[in-house]
């Protein structure tokens, strides 16, 4: 039987980069112990030899085998003790039109995004329950509620982890654990390295953002924490969308400029 953690326990998947990393940096800068998971061997050795990888114990995985996930879990329980907070921050973004994308993209996306959450929560929920205060935050995407083209297999998968969010704050809450998710938009991340050097792109997106910038890892960061944290003790299946206000509209002019016809439109009742 695994001792009683002198500090509290995070597992975050993901970790080696972007806003895993961020999180898990976050999470040891709180006094926790960090469960650190990701497929990156070189990602997770770079993460250790950081000043905060003494705080941390690493897991090599890929979330897409999904049948190793709930024994990972124990493992993890076994050798470090019972999560605090899990954070299900790994994805996969694999884009293509409806009729050129096949079962192996489909079920990728599936397993990686959604079904890896539901095994991990399997393992780690029995022993969540005996922690004071155990929360799950889900990485979810602001397309679970808004979607790009080609973006099927990963829309759904993000819609789905939505759904499995407030089904599990229903299932868990007798138990004291919360359940919640936060929604990013644009981040800048590795994985949009080659978008963000596009500067055509780059430029033209940052028109449909109404704060005018790329959100940081370290703000999502800020998020996972506090909903993880006593701070928001009393949250539960709820859905934190972090894009800089881009689901809620845009301007017309930040896009097309000032036009007479946009003015006009905007002076007339109707």
């Amino acid at each position: 039987m695994a001792k009683k953690p002198r500090h509290p326990i995070a597992v975050v998947t993901g970790a080696a980069s972007g806003i895993g990393k961020a999180a898990a940096l976050r999470f040891v800068s709180e006094g926790y112990r960090v469960a650190a998971v990701d497929r990156s061997k070189p990602g997770l050795a770079r993460l250790k030899r950081t000043k905060a990888g003494q705080a941390m114990e690493t897991y090599l995985c890929d979330l897409a085998e999904t049948a190793s996930l709930t024994p990972l879990a124990k493992q993890i329980v076994s050798e470090m003790g019972a999560p605090r907070a899990v954070v299900n921050n790994a994805g996969v973004c694999l884009y293509d039109s409806i009729t050129e994308l096949t079962d192996e993209t489909w079920l990728c996306s599936l397993n990686v995004n959604l079904v890896a959450a539901a095994a991990l929560a399997r393992g780690f929920v029995p022993a969540m329950k005996r922690v004071k205060g155990a929360a799950i935050v889900n990485v979810v995407s602001r397309n679970a509620l808004s979607s790009s083209p080609r973006a099927s297999a990963y829309d759904a998968s993000k819609a789905g982890l939505l759904a499995l969010t407030r089904t599990l704050c229903v299932e868990l809450g007798e138990h004291g654990i919360r359940v919640n998710a936060v929604l990013p938009g644009f981040i800048d991340t590795p994985v949009h390295g080659d978008l963000l050097k596009d500067r055509v792109y780059a430029e033209n997106y940052l028109k449909l953002i109404p704060l005018k910038r790329f959100g940081k890892s370290e703000e999502m960061a800020n998020i996972i924490y506090f909903l993880a944290s006593d701070e928001s003790s009393f949250i539960s299946g709820q859905g934190i969308i972090a894009d800089g206000g881009q689901i809620s509209g845009q301007s017309y002019e930040g896009i097309f400029g000032k036009r007479k016809s946009l003015q006009k439109r905007q002076d007339t009742n109707g």
